[in-house]
């Protein structure tokens, strides 16, 4: 349970109110971020956020309205829930990946703030996390775990490098693809019935399968790929061309090289 809820991404960002515009361009790029990186699938279509958990006897769990968190926080301190999982008091995220926020590059993370800048504050407010004796336990016991406790390790062993004309598809792996398929790419251990695979079945995709992959959502020969073919569509569809291509490239050349 603790690995699925980890796999919600983005929690609660933050951003201050009254700061300058930014060019639409970079508007558009940060929208774009938002999308693929799965803002949307926790916080709802319009990011005011919805109920992710699904146990009240475990756990009571909103992903943020996003619209009215953004202003209460300052630049530097959206930067470090986003990439450590920690709030400016000290209090810890629960169940957001931030390992592949952590590898945003600075141009893509304040593109993406750019766009967050951009919302006007609608809907409702979300509580915090509310949790059971249950949830309690499963805490002690070590299955259920902040970002926090994991990002160390997952950013020190990151997908290996492969040829330097890789480290685009590389870097996109990394931010795309951590948050299902674990920040190794392998898939989570001890792994589960219906978990995403280790991302090494994408030596048997050709470029053209992938971009329909990440495109149309469907394997070769219009094959289902499950949860996969609902979070390309939404996802994934509207990636420029030379990133999938990217992508494609560097987790072939991953995959190949393992030896595993």
């Amino acid at each position: 349970m603790g690995r699925s809820f980890r796999q919600m991404a983005a929690a609660v960002l933050g951003i201050a109110l009254g700061l300058s515009g930014c060019a639409p361009e970079q508007s558009a790029r940060g929208a774009l971020l938002a999308e693929a990186l799965g803002c949307r699938d926790c916080h709802g279509g319009d990011l005011t956020g919805q109920k992710v958990s699904h146990d009240d006897s475990v756990v009571v769990l909103y992903a943020s309205n996003l619209t009215r968190a953004l202003p209460h926080y300052s630049d530097a301190a959206f930067k470090t829930v986003l990439t450590t999982g920690v709030r400016p008091d000290g209090s810890r995220l629960w169940y957001m990946d931030a390992a592949p926020y952590a590898a945003l590059s600075d141009s893509d993370l304040g593109d993406l703030l750019a766009y967050l800048r951009t919302l006007n504050p609608t809907g409702e407010p979300h509580p915090r996390i509310r949790t059971t004796p249950r949830f309690d336990d499963l805490v002690r016991k070590g299955v259920a775990k902040p970002e926090s406790a994991t990002l160390a390790y997952d950013l020190a062993n990151p997908p290996a490098a492969t040829a330097p004309v890789d480290e685009r598809g590389r870097y996109l792996a990394r931010i795309y693809c951590a948050g299902c398929h674990a920040p190794s790419l392998r898939g989570f251990t001890p792994s589960q019935a219906g978990d995403p695979p280790d991302l090494a079945i994408t030596a048997g995709y050709s470029r053209a399968d992938f971009r329909t992959l990440l495109s149309k959502g469907e394997g070769p020969r219009g094959r289902s790929v499950g949860e996969m073919g609902e979070a390309a569509r939404k996802r994934f569809a509207r990636l420029p061309m030379a990133d999938v291509d990217a992508l494609h490239a560097y987790l072939t050349a991953w995959a190949k090289a393992r030896g595993d």
